[in-house]
């Protein structure tokens, strides 16, 4: 795993910062210090609903570097959202870490999602209806096939949640019930099938799990890996599955899935459109999906996908700001 080099408090270089009083973004020492001491405190708890109420870190001998590191970023994010771009960027949870730190702990082992390859054969082609065809705007949040946002925490989990996702919004268009179904058990119990818990994963595998044995609810096994420490770059623990079958919301063999053509916006839209919420790799990577506040993020990306999230609608009416 790629690692930032550590700061060395005892090389003797004076940061300008602490010659001048004043940092290159336009902040006193006093004024980052501030911000960081308000960052730490900001919001800590123990729930994983919505993650920027999750943060709130006490660095102790890190806390230093942690600042330095804050500083660099606070300072990206005020440049960016002065160029006027189709997006802004915020201090999230993620502010205290390096873009490398925060792909190592977020998204786990890069090659397992660059090696996208489904067991299966069949995707979803371009469909025979154009673009202009399909809905205009689709919201499946608004629709309430969508639980409420939840946090993967110190865990590179994320393509646990991505499939998590797309079945909750499946079961609810089948039964008319909206479960927030287990993370945790997919990262404790596929690791037969090529899953690695929070050191990365794939959504198809995830599927073919529960195809094989069902999936239950995360009140019935509720979300703990996010929740172990560890540091950026090192190796989470790995918890013994405690699946109970009985309990099961998706019983084994009821479900099955197939593939999208990839990099097609066509066959993307088709499949929301028609299917629900879809499970997405991308390229998360960027800063700016780091530190992303609202808007449009068009930013580009890179063809080495990372991260696995949700696509919950489209909009094709509204122009981008």
């Amino acid at each position: 795993m790629v690692t930032a080099p550590a700061f060395n408090a005892n090389m003797l270089v004076c940061p300008p910062y602490l010659l001048l009083g004043v940092l290159a973004g336009g902040y006193t020492v006093a004024e980052v210090k501030e911000k960081f001491d308000a960052y730490k405190k900001r919001g800590a708890s123990s729930s994983r609903r919505a993650s920027h109420l999750s943060f709130g870190h006490d660095f102790g001998d890190d806390d230093d570097h942690r600042m330095a590191v804050f500083d660099e970023n606070l300072r990206y994010i005020d440049s960016e959202n002065a160029k006027g771009l189709s997006y802004t960027l915020k201090i999230g949870p993620f502010a205290h870490l390096t873009n490398a730190e925060f792909k190592d702990t977020m998204f786990g082992k890069p090659p397992r999602f660059s090696s996208q390859r489904s067991r299966t054969t069949n995707n979803i082609e371009e469909s025979s209806r154009s673009i202009e065809e399909l809905p205009k705007s689709v919201n499946y949040v608004a629709k309430g096939w969508v639980t409420d946002v939840k946090d993967q925490m110190n865990c590179g989990s994320c393509w646990a949640f991505s499939a998590t996702g797309a079945l909750e919004g499946l079961h609810k268009n089948v039964t008319g019930k909206l479960v927030s179904l287990s993370e945790e058990e997919l990262i404790d119990c596929s690791q037969d099938y090529g899953n690695a818990g929070c050191l990365g994963g794939l959504m198809n595998e995830s599927f073919r799990y529960v195809a094989d044995h069902g999936l239950g609810a995360e009140k019935d096994y509720p979300y703990t890996s996010g929740f172990l420490p560890f540091p950026p770059g090192g190796l989470p623990p790995m918890l013994p599955c405690a699946k109970d079958a009985e309990k099961d919301v998706i019983k084994s063999h009821s479900i099955s899935y197939v593939n999208m053509k990839p990099k097609s916006k066509s066959s993307l839209l088709a499949a929301v459109a028609r299917i629900g919420p879809v499970s997405v790799a991308v390229d998360g990577g960027s800063q700016a999906f780091q530190y992303y506040g609202k808007g449009v993020l068009d930013s580009g990306c890179s063809p080495a996908i990372n991260h696995g999230v949700l696509a919950v609608g489209y909009d094709m009416d509204t122009e981008k700001p």
